[in-house]
């Protein structure tokens, strides 16, 4: 077993643990009725941004990584091939939604940060959450990802598996993202609340288009680094004549 990986989900889960203790007490210094409305509203809304249910998943994905490497250092029990099955799930969890969720959110949040901070993260958050809290929340999550690609081989699933498992989580985040609208009136993002509501659920399905989109990119992530080693496994042995 390579150090490689082990290093890294050991890396990622210090870096979560630090993270969580810091971020959950964002604003814990302040009475809840002196804060910002602004920064209410996205406090309000915290369990419903995607780039919370990016951070959340992460953190289970490296802590099961890692509870998975303990494993077979220590040649744990693999009974009903428990520790094989726990394999397949891990990567079917990486390759059909933590890389193509960790790539959207990054991508798309610092664009459209660049365009315009305050219709996804307004200026009077930097109050609240460091700076830096920012980054691990939309820029960490990216290289972290990455590694994973580049120091495990994950088994990918079929395009048609990974289409569905991710379909499956893409439409489960737009029943919340509709359910918040429908419960209090508001949009989580302030840009869906720029335009009428028909021009909004326009856009929230052209979003959700995007979203699936980099499914594909990941595949052709993975197939880029992976893709030759996989050919070599696969080839056969020229026989030689006699």
């Amino acid at each position: 077993m390579s150090v490689y990986p082990i290093l890294l989900h050991s890396g990622a889960c210090l870096w979560y643990v630090f993270f969580w203790n810091n971020f959950l007490s964002n604003g814990s210094d302040q009475k809840e009725s002196d804060w910002d409305p602004r920064y209410r509203d996205i406090h309000e809304m915290g369990t419903r941004f995607l780039t919370n249910w990016n951070l959340f998943i992460q953190t289970l994905f490296f802590g099961a990584c890692l509870f998975n490497d303990l494993m077979k250092i220590l040649n744990g029990p693999n009974w009903l091939k428990l520790g094989s099955k726990f394999q397949t799930l891990l990567s079917l969890s990486f390759s059909s939604i933590l890389l193509p969720t960790g790539i959207f959110v990054c991508v798309t949040f610092w664009i459209m940060y660049a365009y315009d901070r305050e219709i996804v993260y307004p200026k009077v958050v930097d109050s609240y959450i460091p700076y830096w809290q920012n980054h691990g929340m939309h820029t960490i999550i990216l290289p972290l990802i990455l590694a994973e690609l580049c120091t495990t081989r994950h088994k990918f699933p079929s395009v048609a598996a990974s289409m569905t498992i991710y379909l499956g989580f893409v439409i489960c985040y737009g029943l919340v993202f509709l359910g918040t609208y429908v419960e209090k009136g508001r949009w989580v993002y302030p840009l869906f609340g720029l335009f009428s509501l028909p021009i909004s659920l326009v856009i929230m399905v052209l979003f959700l288009f995007k979203l699936l989109s980099f499914l594909f990119v990941g595949i052709f992530i993975q197939n880029m680094y992976w893709g030759k080693e996989e050919k070599k496994r696969h080839r056969k042995p020229v026989k030689k004549s006699s």
